[in-house]
């Protein structure tokens, strides 16, 4: 039966792909972390997961990418960390009011740790896993590229307000706001992905903006704190100007590493080799 099923998932790439997501999704969801270092260890499971089915669409060809291109992977997407760090100090210093942790040095690397597992996890999941479906699936097809940024960017985006309350316009619109500011930030990753197949670095990327991000967790404990995409009441309208705001940075940053490698991508060797 294992035999079977497997054979099965190597078979329909595509149908790999939208379990693995759906798979990802639900431990998200269902299994309920109290600390950062649970979360930690969750995010590290899943990344085993999400190696499984990657391994299943397109065997070890990414999973055995070079590692001589991490570095530039990161030289070329650190902007992305120019613009997180002021955020993450605001953040920081807005919450200066908030008790203090015992144990910071501990807290701090619990908090690097999760962020950079869920990095990892979410460019295996909504990049690699998407991306390779895709491309094994539709390798013929002139519309391929585009197909893959448009699921595995919107697929990641909307990942991001799975069970948030979306009644009211105002709900909806920051809904929306924050589709579009992570799709962009996907598709300029996805770019990274497609030059390079190291999914390694593009998580590094990942992981290291939401860590700068969320660095007040490192210091402060804030009581009853909820990670939420979509506010209520005035802050929402704030929401709406900041997703606003870092959309219009990350499509800055997004044109910068396009003009930096868009034509450097042999398309054509992506799809004979991928």
């Amino acid at each position: 039966m294992l035999k079977r099923y497997i054979l099965f998932l190597k078979k329909t790439p595509l149908i790999t792909a939208i379990l693995a997501i759906v798979y990802a999704m639900l431990c998200l969801k269902t299994i309920r972390t109290e600390t950062f270092f649970q979360g930690f260890v969750l995010r590290t499971l899943l990344c085993g997961a999400m190696a499984f089915f990657l391994y299943q669409i397109s065997g070890d060809k990414t999973l055995a990418a070079s590692y001589d291109s991490t570095w530039y992977v990161i030289k070329v997407g650190m902007g992305f960390w120019v613009l997180a760090l002021p955020m993450g100090l605001l953040g920081l210093f807005s919450s200066a009011g908030y008790p203090v942790h015992d144990n910071i040095p501990v807290q701090t690397i619990s908090v690097f740790l999760m962020f950079l597992f869920v990095g990892l996890f979410e460019e295996m999941a909504f990049r690699a896993v998407i991306n390779d479906a895709v491309i094994y699936e539709f390798r013929d097809k002139k519309y391929v590229f585009v197909l893959s940024a448009l699921m595995s960017s919107l697929a990641f985006g909307v990942a991001h307000i799975i069970g948030a309350d979306l009644s009211g316009p105002l709900a909806i619109v920051q809904a929306v706001g924050k589709i579009v500011q992570t799709a962009v930030f996907g598709l300029a990753i996805l770019f990274l992905y497609w030059k390079t197949r190291n999914i390694w670095a593009c998580g590094i990327i990942h992981g290291i903006y939401d860590f700068l991000l969320s660095l007040c967790d490192c210091f402060f404990d804030v009581p009853g704190k909820k990670i939420s995409y979509v506010v209520s009441g005035e802050a929402g309208k704030y929401t709406v100007i900041i997703y606003a705001v870092i959309t219009a940075i990350e499509l800055f940053i997004f044109w910068m590493i396009y003009r930096k490698i868009g034509k450097k991508i042999d398309y054509r060797k992506i799809r004979e080799e991928w």
